[in-house]
């Protein structure tokens, strides 16, 4: 069992599915991973609040690691999903179709009040699911040779 204070922060990620993936990957090396917040649920906001999620190595586990991620490339370039992006418009503009459809028959009879709260719902209902963001890494130095 690694102690707490025998291990480095090596990574803090916004996504905890980059961050279990990272982690796994390391596991695979044989290397001890701790993953912080691992017990924060996958779309819980309130573990980007605290902090993210942190990716911690030991102390002697801590080189190699940074070697693997160099090499992984995993530091090296982030791919941003637009799949969300498009899922929330999609969402928007239903929401907007059934809006609509509902005022409609009260503004053709001239009886329409526009209650804020009915255009505001939606808003409500949205949260990060999938949030995307660069990994902060805090790599050894590379060693040459």
């Amino acid at each position: 069992m690694v102690r707490v204070v025998d291990q480095v922060t090596l990574a803090i990620f916004v996504s905890r599915v980059d961050a279990v993936v990272v982690g796994s990957m390391l596991r695979d090396y044989g290397i001890h991973v701790d993953l912080g917040s691992d017990s924060h649920g996958a779309i819980d906001p309130i573990a980007l609040a605290l902090g993210g999620y942190r990716l911690r190595v030991s102390v002697q586990d801590y080189q190699l690691a940074s070697d693997i991620l160099r090499e992984a490339r995993t530091c090296d370039n982030h791919i941003v999903s637009t799949g969300s992006r498009k899922a929330i418009v999609r969402f928007a503009v239903a929401w907007l179709g059934i809006v609509a459809l509902y005022c409609a028959p009260a503004l053709w009879l001239g009886d329409f009040k526009l209650d804020k709260s009915l255009l505001l719902a939606p808003l409500q209902l949205v949260m990060p699911v999938n949030p995307q963001g660069r990994a902060d890494y805090f790599l050894a130095p590379a060693v040459d040779g």
